[in-house]
């Protein structure tokens, strides 16, 4: 299933290149199996994706960020193949299809975990740990949810009331919740230490925040939650109030009822301690609240189906039908904006490898990364650092954004192949992409 599901990504997604924080993850493994792991500079350290990329350096540098992005894909679509999976457990095969879709064409989800991050991988194992609570095995899906709390801290709240529960109910399972509970701080907390001699530097970090995030909008709490209204239809949202009104009546099985007000109950709760993060100063970016946003999407594939079977009931088939009718034709101006911003999103990845590749050509054109070393400092832009740094086989803190003599520069050209170098600095190559400046004085 795996192998199956790691072909579909690089199939159906395209080409594509990893964003700013998997490329850090990237270096660290790189690092690691140097044993020389730097942290000071670069996004919030994330345990299980560092696990990853640790073992695929092993595979050489241009493999192991390939590997990596193939994870993350695969990730994602586990992840809608686990919405699909549950939302039909609960209430049939059109509420997984409902659910699916909607996941599917979530603003930005697919757009995220085909750039490599970890919100898709998040959401596939946090699904089936549900999944594999339901079908008794509370052992599994602790695990699973072990694996969730190595990618976001806002897990750890429902990750550690689960491992008491555990604890209470299952005394076989004791020492696999002390041993998840003893690693969960020293996987976050020791490497950071190890990389920048801080143990809260990832969470200083992620203080500082850039000024398009909630965090630093007036209301920070109400930010979060005005914004991630538009990361699903108004038909999706809908559907998901559909179903938990009707999990609270009578006349639906007691265990649909309870799971469905559950999971309505965990998708509140992690928007809320994003919101209450973001008003603590994270920076409440609306990736964080992608397990939110699937959970909704599996209460709308229930609700829709629980909805067409009570007017089938009480109206009758054909009045049910209708119904159904009238709801997808209505739904259909939403199809068509979100499924618009899901083919941007993946033209702009599409774009975005080939300016990877011409990176390649520029380091190549200017005399490649040994030219830069001997020239002394590296610069970009802000969010080229850890791209650069895998490049040129530097540690991010070694690729700075202000430039200074001697050192090279590495600017994207935005409009045209034309451009100036900054002053002080020549012109040594130009791509369709990039411009490359240096300057080796004395």
């Amino acid at each position: 299933m795996a192998g199956c599901l790691a072909l579909a990504a690089l199939s159906l997604l395209g080409p594509g290149t990893p964003t700013y924080d998997p490329w850090a993850w990237i270096i660290w493994g790189r690092e690691i199996t140097e044993w020389n792991l730097v942290t000071t500079y670069g996004p919030s350290w994330k345990p299980l994706p560092v696990f990853f990329t640790t073992l695929f350096a092993l595979f050489g540098e241009d493999a192991a960020p390939a590997l990596w992005l193939m994870v993350a894909r695969a990730g994602g679509l586990l992840a809608i193949a686990m919405s699909w999976r549950l939302a039909s457990r609960l209430a049939g095969w059109p509420a997984g299809l409902v659910a699916g879709l909607s996941l599917v064409l979530a603003d930005d989800f697919v757009g995220n975990f085909a750039r490599g991050n970890s919100e898709g991988i998040l959401v596939a194992v946090s699904l089936w740990a549900v999944d594999r609570h339901l079908d008794g095995r509370r052992r599994s899906a602790f695990a699973l949810g072990f694996s969730a709390a190595l990618l976001r801290p806002e897990v750890w709240p429902f990750f550690g009331l689960y491992g008491l529960w555990l604890l209470v109910r299952d005394p076989g399972g004791r020492l696999l919740v002390i041993i998840a509970f003893l690693a969960t701080p020293v996987l976050w907390f020791v490497p950071e230490y190890i990389g920048s001699g801080e143990f809260l530097r990832a969470a200083e970090r992620a203080l500082h925040s850039s000024p398009s995030q909630p965090a630093n909008s007036e209301y920070p709490f109400l930010a979060v939650f005005a914004r991630a209204s538009g990361l699903l239809a108004p038909p999706v949202l809908l559907g998901a109030v559909i179903a938990v009104v009707l999990a609270f009546q009578a006349g639906k099985r007691q265990t649909q009822a309870a799971v469905v007000i559950a999971l309505a109950g965990v998708a509140t709760a992690v928007l809320v301690v994003v919101a209450a993060m973001a008003q603590a100063g994270f920076a409440g970016n609306l990736r964080y609240v992608a397990l939110s946003a699937a959970l909704v999407c599996v209460l709308a594939g229930v609700g829709w189906s629980w909805a067409a079977s009570f007017a089938a009931e009480r109206y009758g088939r054909r009045a049910a039908l209708a119904g159904a009718a009238v709801a997808l034709v209505a739904s259909v101006p939403f199809l068509l904006v979100y499924g618009g911003s899901l083919q941007n999103w993946l033209s702009a990845t599409a774009r975005q490898a080939g300016v990877v590749r011409d990176l390649d050509r520029a380091i190549a054109r200017s005399g490649g990364a040994a030219a830069a070393e001997r020239c002394g400092g590296v610069y970009t832009g802000p969010y080229d650092v850890q791209l650069m740094a895998w490049k040129l086989h530097r540690h991010g803190r070694e690729v700075g954004l202000d430039p200074r003599v001697p050192g090279t520069i590495y600017a994207r050209l935005r409009h045209s192949a034309e451009g100036d170098a900054d002053p002080g600095f020549r012109r040594v190559a130009v791509t369709d992409h990039w411009m490359v400046s240096r300057a080796c004085g004395s």
